[in-house]
């Protein structure tokens, strides 16, 4: 069964400023792209560099460190060490939805 966790308002959450929200032992990063919110998780597998400070083309997400790059929908199932979260927005809040979609 899932469970929500509120990450505020999304009129709050502008393009290129994600926020952090800190979720069952993890640092969930959320991001504005162009209206559509993404939840993933917000740090890279490979040297745990912050994912929010990287930058995002094409519907992914690349590591500020090395250049990993991440796909950021939570549509991609393969298990590469981010997590990614359903985001869901309700009356103007945001929720993310745990578990994450590929845990």
């Amino acid at each position: 069964m899932s469970e929500r966790v509120s990450a505020g308002l999304a009129a709050d959450l502008s393009p290129g400023a994600p926020i952090k929200v800190e979720i069952e032992n993890d640092v969930v990063c959320v991001h504005n792209v162009d209206g559509a919110f993404y939840a993933i998780s917000n740090h890279c597998p490979h040297a745990y560099a912050p994912l929010d400070q990287g930058f995002i083309e094409n519907g992914r997400i690349t590591c500020p460190w090395h250049g990993w790059s991440f796909p950021l929908s939570c549509e991609y199932s393969e298990r590469d060490g981010v997590y990614r979260y359903k985001v869901i927005e309700e009356n103007g809040e945001l929720f993310i939805e745990i578990p994450a979609v590929n845990a």
